[in-house]
């Protein structure tokens, strides 16, 4: 894919962060060796070499994903992806009610994880810390930045659905009849999560590095409909 086609964010002799579109797959199905839902071939074709996933995104998400140029260089930026100079930060839109900052940190199971002898599933640590940046009383939604400072399975949608605040357009844990009027009213058919902002310390040169990516378009044309007139976050 040719560079002015894929939305290259950052790139650097080591690595490159590019825009992931919503349902879109970082890594191919198994057995697939080609696809342009993939992606990962996309970045390989850019950069004419092997590209590593260092993050990765659920297909349905849109937003950030960073890849290496060579194995070592995903082992360095793995190495510090949960330190506390490190911030992954998305935007979302849910069902009900925030008005202020909060996290939630309950534990959450590892996909496909086992059961321990006593039959109870065994759960992870997870926290999310969340930021309202408007609620939108007529539809009953909130629109909110979030930072997870863990990485678990559909952490962000999975602890908004434990709070009965589901991800809208989530089709797998949101609600359907949610879902169904904002596709309907406002031509929204993916879900509204989107990997905003990264930032990290580069692990080779020690600089601190910004990587942003605003709202694609169509989840802007959502919140005006909505009613939001300031994009700006603080």
């Amino acid at each position: 894919m040719l560079k002015d086609v894929m939305n290259i964010l950052m790139e650097d002799e080591y690595f490159l962060a590019v825009e992931k579109p919503a349902k879109q797959f970082v890594h191919p199905m198994p057995g697939e060796r080609e696809s342009k839902d993939c992606l990962l071939f996309n970045v390989r074709d850019h950069i004419n070499c092997h590209a590593y996933a260092i993050n990765r995104l659920d297909r349905p998400v849109s937003g950030i994903v960073l890849f290496a140029k060579n194995p070592e260089v995903v082992t360095a930026f793995q190495n510090i992806w949960h330190d506390d100079t490190t911030h992954k930060k998305y935007l979302c839109l849910h069902r009900g009610k925030l008005e202020t900052a909060g996290f939630f940190d309950s534990p959450l199971s590892k996909k496909g994880a086992y059961k321990s002898r006593d039959n109870k599933e065994l759960k992870q640590e997870a926290l999310t810390l969340y930021q309202a940046i408007e609620h939108f009383p007529h539809e009953f939604c909130t629109y909110t930045q979030v930072e997870i400072k863990t990485g678990r399975y559909h952490q962000i949608r999975r602890h908004f659905r434990k709070a009965i605040m589901p991800i809208i357009g989530d089709r797998k844990h949101g609600k359907g009849v949610v879902n169904k009027h904002f596709e309907d009213k406002y031509s929204l058919d993916q879900i509204f999560l989107h990997c905003h902002e990264l930032s990290l310390v580069h692990p080779y040169t020690d600089k601190k590095i910004y990587i942003t990516n605003a709202l694609p378009d169509n989840l802007k044309a959502v919140l005006k409909k909505i009613g939001l007139t300031n994009f700006n976050i603080s």
